[in-house]
């Protein structure tokens, strides 16, 4: 159970998961902090830098919220305080909790932070990295997926929309393939429960749009369009 600690003085807000760390402070969410350790192992770039940090015989996983397209060019990684629950760190921590319960593979949460000045606020999340897996942009340059794993991403995606959960950036880069062929999806800021179904195709035509784009943009990516048939025979087994 997730629990949450307010910091008013100094504007710092945690909520954390006190089986995976009991005492959060706001300095594990600085690299700074992890490096004097020598604790980082690698880091990946999106719209900002995911960096990976070996502790207590785990991995964990510490993203810094940044904006992207124009408005991050100007604001970067700040956001306009509209309370402590419906911060963006806050939200995706709680998400990722919902849809463990929910028994979907997706990162274990295990604490976020939003540091407060005045109407502006900055955020970062940690959650466990998952084990020997690769996203699905690098699985699909090296090798093409059989026609079971393109249906156990179908599936994996059918499991969110079951629980009503819309992805706001469903790419190929958001899909993780672990070493045992499980999938499992990543990425949840701006994700959260919908009403309805309208808005499913959706999130399967930005994945489609993914894949295409990726086709085009790498000299080798091993994707056909029957590939795609497989994972929406799969979806169609799975969906509600």
């Amino acid at each position: 159970m997730a629990t949450i600690r307010r910091d008013i003085g100094a504007g710092h807000h945690f909520i954390f998961d006190d089986i995976l760390v009991s005492d959060p402070h706001e300095e594990m969410f600085t690299p700074e902090f992890w490096q004097l350790q020598h604790k980082i192992t690698g880091q990946a770039r999106g719209r900002g830098t995911t960096i990976f940090i070996k502790h207590e015989g785990q991995q964990w996983v510490l993203r810094h919220f940044k904006r992207g397209g124009l408005v991050g060019k100007v604001l970067s990684d700040q956001y306009l305080f509209a309370g402590v629950e419906r911060s963006r760190p806050f939200e995706e921590f709680k998400l990722l909790e919902y849809m463990r319960t929910q028994g979907l593979l997706v990162p274990i949460p295990v604490a976020a932070r939003i540091h407060r000045r005045g109407l502006i606020y900055q955020g970062d999340l940690i959650t466990l990295g998952i084990p020997d897996s690769q996203d699905l942009h690098h699985a699909l340059c090296n090798s093409p997926l059989n026609k079971d794993e393109w249906q156990k991403v179908g599936r994996a995606l059918a499991c969110m929309h079951n629980c009503q959960v819309y992805h706001h950036d469903a790419n190929v880069r958001n899909i993780m393939i672990d070493s045992n062929k499980q999938v499992w999806l990543i990425d949840f800021d701006r994700c959260e429960q919908r009403q309805g179904d309208s808005w499913k195709q959706g999130n399967l035509n930005r994945l489609l749009r993914s894949l295409h784009k990726e086709k085009t943009k790498n000299p080798v990516f091993h994707w056909l369009e029957s590939d795609w048939a497989a994972c929406m025979k799969g979806y169609r087994e799975v969906i509600k």
